[in-house]
Parts: C-alpha cells; sequence; structure tokens
C-alpha cells in the first residue's frame, strides 16, 4: 500500500464538467483531503489569476500550478516561476505574425493579444479572464512565463509538429495542450516538474503522488506520480505512457477517485485502479 501525499488534476476536460465548471461538493473534498494530511494541486495551462479566482476560499487550503508551471503557488505562498527572456519570446512573436497564427503572451498580471485577434474574445476569455489587446504584440514590456499560439480549426498538433517544435524545440519546452493550443514555455517548465517541486516541499515521495490530465501537457506528471491517471476521454496517443485510467470528464472521474482515496485513508495500491495499457 501507499500513502497518498499528493494530488494533482488538470482543469479543463479532467476535473471540470463539460460546461467547464468545478464538480458538486469539490471544495468540501479538497477540505477533507487536507484532514487526511492530502494536499491538492490544481495544475493547468490556465495562469495564475485566473485559477485564483477560481478557488476563492481554497487559496490557504491547496496549491496552484499555473502556466503548465510557470508560476507555482503553494497555500498562497508563490514558491517557483520560470519567466521567459523578452528577446526569446518576441522571436515566436515574429514567427507566428508570419505565420498568421493567433498568438497570447502569458504575462503575469495579464495576457496580450494584437487587435486584430480581438473577435477571439470570448473563447479567450474562458481561460485568460484578462485580456488586453494591443496593436503590436512585439511592443509589449511585461513579465511573462508562457506563450500561446491559439488554433480555431483545431490544428494544434499538426502546427506544433511541422512548424512550432521545429522552429523552437531546441531553445523552448514547446507542447499540445488541447487540439486548439500549442503552449510555449522555458525548458523543464512542465506540470511534472512543478509536482516534484511540490512534493519537496511537502515532503511526499512520487510513491505518494496522484495525478489526473487528458492532454500532452499532463505527460509530464502523469508519468512523474506513481498514479498517473489519463482520463477516459483524453489523448488516446498517452495511454502507453502513462498508467492509470479515470472515468471521462463528464463522469466525475477524478471527484469518483478521490473519494476512494478519501474512503480507504489515503491508503491505496495499484490493484484498487483501471491499468491504462
Amino acid at each position: 500500500m501507499d500513502r497518498i501525499g499528493l494530488i494533482a488534476s488538470d482543469m479543463d476536460f479532467t476535473l471540470l464538467d463539460e460546461n467547464g465548471q468545478l464538480p458538486p461538493g469539490f471544495e468540501e473534498m479538497v477540505l477533507a483531503l487536507e484532514k487526511q494530511g492530502i494536499l491538492f494541486a490544481a495544475a493547468s495551462g490556465r495562469p495564475l489569476y485566473t485559477l485564483t479566482a477560481m478557488f476563492p476560499t481554497l487559496l490557504d487550503h491547496m496549491a496552484l500550478v499555473a502556466d503548465n508551471g510557470g508560476v507555482v503557488v503553494l497555500q498562497g505562498r508563490r514558491v517557483c516561476q520560470s519567466l521567459l527572456e523578452p528577446g526569446g519570446w518576441r522571436q515566436i512573436a515574429r514567427y507566428a505574425r508570419e505565420q498568421g497564427d493567433l498568438a497570447v503572451l502569458c504575462g503575469l498580471e495579464t495576457a496580450y493579444v494584437e487587435r486584430q485577434f480581438e473577435g477571439y474574445d470570448r473563447v479567450l476569455k474562458q481561460f485568460y479572464t484578462r485580456v488586453e489587446y494591443v496593436e503590436d504584440l512585439l511592443a509589449v514590456k511585461a513579465e511573462a512565463d508562457k506563450f500561446t499560439l491559439y488554433f480555431p480549426s483545431e490544428q494544434a498538433q499538426q502546427a506544433c509538429e511541422r512548424r512550432y517544435a521545429p522552429a523552437f524545440g531546441k531553445q523552448y519546452a514547446v507542447v499540445v495542450a488541447g487540439s486548439r493550443w500549442v503552449d510555449i514555455t522555458n525548458r523543464g517548465v512542465n506540470k511534472g516538474s512543478a509536482l516534484r517541486k511540490l512534493g519537496q516541499l511537502r515532503g511526499v515521495p512520487v510513491g505518494g503522488m496522484m495525478a489526473f490530465g487528458d492532454a500532452p501537457n499532463d505527460a509530464e506528471m502523469l508519468r512523474t506520480a506513481k498514479y498517473g491517471f489519463l482520463m477516459v476521454n483524453g489523448d488516446p496517443s498517452l495511454r502507453a505512457k502513462v498508467p492509470f485510467l479515470a472515468p471521462a470528464h463528464w463522469d466525475q472521474g477524478v471527484m469518483k477517485i478521490l473519494r476512494r482515496v478519501l474512503e480507504q485513508g489515503g491508503e491505496v495500491s495499484p490493484a484498487d485502479f483501471v491499468a491504462a495499457h
């Protein structure tokens, strides 16, 4: 048996329901886990200010892994962040402009998007609750920890493999974050490294970690935790790379497994769960 001490979950298509809402009873679940000595971490490609607004009453009781690990906060205290060099992200911005792609500079306080893409405001604000539209992205002077590309035609995988990874993969971590998104951060910045940082701070070994996700930007996190769960609705290409499967997000799969963890007093074994392969 393993004693679980840290549980991390992606948000979209993982913890959140089909309407992008937290499942019923989530706050009570986080507090119940805390009573058993288990820390819950929201691990997302969303920025810190969006995650903070999602969990206003739980900030002292959980961890936040924002921008795929660009910023990590533990119970209200920022424990690490990794900023992009301005010259580097401007190079990516120039390339995105040449390609005609919608680029998002993920600043620590707000997201910056060129005004020509303001027609996508509704979808952008589902994830970036603060968006500032500017005439020239290259003229922005702000601290940023991630650069994101949005592909409304759902060609993120193709764009990543054929263009952005070949152009920037040696210098940065370039990952697909769903069918419409490609995220770029400093190398070594990912949800897995964030999970290890939280584990070090809390004294939790990988055998005491559990994680949930659905997309390639969750892969490092799902491989880091001994109990890494791919959602049944997740990217099929990840099945061979992670240990376990969780029920679909629309079936509250994360909550179902968390209830089992609580019922068993935080003690679990691999035999308790469905293997991914």
